[in-house]
């Protein structure tokens, strides 16, 4: 299969992040404290057949991801993540989930949605989130995607 597949919108996101902060700062804006942005892009990653869309896979192990995703100096991570083979939301453009902290899932960030408003000019769109979307992936209870349970016990493993 060719073409730019779902999990590639995050790793633009990245890229598209990081070269808007790489312009402010060569314009004199600075932030407050250090950002760090991680990606992985592979132009021959394998697909795995699924319903209702195919998965991708990785050449990297997962191990190997883990160390280099996240920094025991972060303050907070912002991950950016696609939905597009499910039901619960169809929408062109983002949207936001609830936080989720320490294994609880709070509601959704004033600020967050304050941002997506100002910088997409229409209401915020919002992915409603569950308990069984935060516990282990391929325990055979659905999960709306593999992003939340996988990236949430990579963090916690990594920041204890």
């Amino acid at each position: 299969m060719k073409g730019f597949v779902s999990d590639g919108d995050g790793a633009l996101a990245a890229l598209a992040a990081a070269a808007k902060l790489t312009s402010m700062t060569q314009k004199g804006d600075e932030l407050d404290g250090d950002v760090i942005f991680t990606t992985h892009i592979c132009p021959t990653a394998p697909t795995q057949p699924h319903d209702p869309v195919p998965f991708m896979g990785s050449p990297v192990g997962i191990h190997t991801m883990n160390a280099f995703e996240v920094d025991k100096e972060m303050d907070a991570i912002l991950s950016i993540d696609t939905t597009k083979g499910n039901r619960i939301i169809n929408h062109r453009g983002f949207a936001i989930t609830p936080t989720i902290k320490e294994g609880y899932i709070l509601r959704v960030s004033e600020a967050l949605l304050d941002v997506y408003t100002q910088s997409a000019g229409k209401l915020p769109v919002t992915l409603p989130v569950t308990i069984q979307d935060i516990t282990p992936y391929g325990n055979g209870v659905y999960h709306i995607n593999s992003f939340f349970s996988q990236r949430l016990q990579r963090i916690n493993r990594l920041l204890v």
